[in-house]
């Protein structure tokens, strides 16, 4: 063991001790050069981006155009179901449920307006059932002895009005109609349980035999293709200044149309409700939380640009890179506000006619 750490510790100082002896030390070794054409921060916090770099990053710019523009806020919001996009089936008396095909549609399955999803056999107590029986037996009761005076009175041909013969089959033909009625509530009656609209179900409650009292909740539907958006506000003199909206799925950015405010505040917010303009928002669900762009009908002058132009410098600031030589960026400090979904507009900090980054200000901006 002492024989192998003996090797070792020659292995490692034998270069060292071959390098060179005395008088023939040729001193440190000179540092690498870096690459000048290399990307790079420069000392005025500008970056030198060659050529060859700005297309493999794919660098695009375009000059900076003062416009009159008009001001917009960013509104949180949710996507809620309209009033027709919606709907809760209920039972309406109490009953056992008999349900179609052996279980009610599943959360995520397709219904049709008016599609049978169950029967409820209603249900009657004991007391009841009793009385039902007894005033059908007296009914029959009833029945015989009004068949019987028919038939007599039909015996006696023209020795009585006919009038008196007509009398007793009504009542024979009455007497029959309600003791049908109640053989057949001997027997349960039924209610359809039908889809009020067409949709999805979101939430399923009951189950194939479960007894159910008058408005217990069975399903839950909602039309994804009539989903609106809420936002709320806490500037009440916003609603008479919107012009337009949008908001922004993804990559993809829809236009809203404002449908109108309530008069109550909640939680001291006041509620917007907006429609989708010829899209919907079916590939979210409701109560899907979205930023709504609201523009108004005031204007202010300002560079559209689009929101990937803006990027955080080291003191957190916002800023947008500028093309100041073929090969060279700089950052500017900007002040901004939403436009839309996609664009910002810059308010100060950027001078008119610089050419700004909007592609790659990241890579850009991680240069160090």
């Amino acid at each position: 063991m002492k024989l192998a750490a003996f090797l070792l510790m020659g292995a490692v100082l034998l270069p060292t001790l071959a390098t060179a002896g005395d008088g023939h030390d040729h001193g440190e070794a000179a540092p690498t050069a870096a690459n000048p054409n290399a990307p790079q921060r420069l000392p005025d916090g500008s970056v030198f981006l060659p050529k060859k770099t700005q297309r493999f990053i794919q660098v695009r710019t375009q000059p900076a155009k003062l416009e009159t523009l008009p001001r917009s806020l960013i509104l949180n919001g949710q996507v809620v179901a309209g009033m027709d996009a919606s709907s809760k089936v209920q039972a309406l008396q109490a009953g056992r449920l008999d349900i179609a095909n052996g279980s009610l549609p599943a959360i995520g399955d397709k219904v049709e307006k008016g599609q049978v999803l169950a029967t409820l056999t209603l249900a009657k107590d004991a007391q009841e059932g009793t009385n039902q029986a007894a005033e059908a037996a007296d009914l029959q009761e009833q029945l015989k002895l009004a068949e019987l005076e028919q038939q007599r009175l039909q015996g006696l041909g023209d020795l009585i009005p006919r009038r008196d013969v007509d009398t007793a089959a009504a009542t024979v033909r009455s007497l029959q109609a309600r003791l049908a009625v109640f053989r057949k509530g001997a027997k349960g009656v039924t209610e359809t349980v039908r889809s009020p609209i067409s949709g999805i179900v979101t939430a399923s409650y009951a189950a194939n035999g479960q007894a159910v009292q008058a408005g217990d909740l069975l399903l839950d539907i909602i039309d994804p293709s009539k989903l609106q958006v809420e936002a709320v506000t806490y500037d009440a003199a916003l609603p008479a200044n919107i012009a337009t909206a949008s908001v922004t799925i993804g990559k993809q950015t829809l236009a809203l149309r404002y449908q109108g405010n309530s008069q109550q505040l909640r939680q001291q917010a006041l509620p917007l409700r907006f429609s989708v303009e010829g899209e919907t928002l079916a590939q979210l669900a409701a109560g899907s939380p979205v930023q709504v762009t609201v523009q108004t009908r005031e204007t202010l002058q300002g560079v559209a640009v689009p929101a990937e132009a803006l990027a955080r410098n080291p003191s957190n600031q916002t800023v947008v890179w500028v093309k100041t030589m073929p090969e060279q960026y700089a950052p500017r400090v900007v002040q901004y506000q939403p436009l839309d979904g996609e664009r910002v507009m810059i308010t100060a900090g950027l001078p008119d006619g610089e050419r700004v980054v909007v592609q790659a200000t990241n890579l850009i901006n991680q240069i160090r």
